[in-house]
This record gives structure tokens, C-alpha cells and sequence, in this order.
């Protein structure tokens, strides 16, 4: 796999059904490139979310693990704590999922949710959590945005950004 297809993009919040059911945002559902499959488990950071994504996701943490030791303590722990606890979803036709209710309960969810884009991923947050969150990781941001330098300038060096639109970035 040369790089990821899905990207997952925005913040999109919502609610469970009378069911227990919750519509995956379209663009999602998109992002998925018509799988129908999605895999959700407690994220691994201890944010107190959940983490999901398709196929490519999941294939990408098998490639990973698959080179590592099969005797070493952490790969044990990675496969646990993805394969062991996630759920292996199915959308239905008007793409509603199902989450579980061990699921539900580590997130903190009871009746409303936020989905939020994470690049390859995406996040499913109770809404106070995820403020807290996001409110945490834009001052993250704010004071950290010279991390971005060094991969900007070895892209630039080595040729590698992608060219401007005529008319500029920006439009007018």
C-alpha cells in the first residue's frame, strides 16, 4: 500500500437513534470509498474517544504488526487493544451503524456523539470531551507551529510539494 486513499475530514456532531443506530457522515462514508465496513475501538492514546476507519486502516496496522516480533510484549498489546476490542461494524443501506454498548461506555457517550476527522482515521467523542479536546489541541497547535518547518522545507528542497492553481491559493 503506497499511502492512504481515505482521508477523513471535519467535525460532524449528531445522535443516536431510538435504536442505538448513528448515521456515518456522508462525506465519511466517502472517505471510505463505498466499504461498508467500519472498525471502532477505545483509542489507544487514553483520550477517552474512539478511533475507526475502513479496510486501509486496518490493513495498514496488520502491515505494522506484522513487523514486529510475534514474541514481543508490544505487539501483543497493539493487537489487543486494536483487534481484541474493536468492533467490526457493517453500515447499513442508508449508512447507519450500530455501536456497542462496552463501546458506547468507554467513550462516555449516552445519547449525543461527535464524529471528527483525523486524517486517516476519524474519532468519535462525547461533546464535552471533545471541546476539552479540541480546545486542548488548538493551544497545541498555537504553540508548536514550527514543528510544521522542517517537513515544509525538506519538501521543498526535495521537490515535493504539490504545485499552486494558476490564480493563487486563495482565489481573487
Amino acid at each position: 500500500m503506497q499511502g492512504f486513499l481515505a482521508v477523513f475530514v471535519s467535525t460532524y456532531e449528531t445522535a443516536l437513534d431510538a435504536k442505538g443506530r448513528v448515521s456515518v457522515p456522508a462525506s465519511f462514508r466517502a472517505a471510505l470509498g463505498g466499504g461498508s465496513r467500519i472498525f471502532v475501538w477505545p483509542a489507544l492514546d487514553g483520550s477517552g474517544c474512539l478511533e475507526g476507519g475502513g479496510d486501509e486502516l486496518m490493513a495498514v496496522y496488520r502491515q505494522t504488526l506484522a513487523r514486529m516480533a510475534p514474541t514481543d510484549p508490544k505487539r501483543r498489546a497493539f493487537m489487543h487493544a486494536i483487534f481484541t476490542r474493536s468492533a467490526d461494524l457493517k453500515m447499513d443501506d442508508t449508512g447507519r451503524i450500530t455501536l456497542p454498548a462496552h463501546l458506547l461506555e468507554a467513550a462516555g457517550i449516552t445519547k449525543k456523539l461527535v464524529f471528527a476527522g483525523a486524517f486517516d482515521r476519524f474519532h468519535i467523542w462525547e461533546p464535552d470531551r471533545f471541546q476539552a479536546f479540541d480546545e486542548k489541541m488548538a493551544q497545541t497547535a498555537l504553540e508548536n507551529q514550527d514543528a510544521l518547518n522542517e517537513p515544509f522545507q525538506q519538501a521543498l528542497n526535495a521537490g515535493n510539494l504539490p504545485s499552486v492553481p494558476a490564480g493563487g491559493a486563495g482565489g481573487d
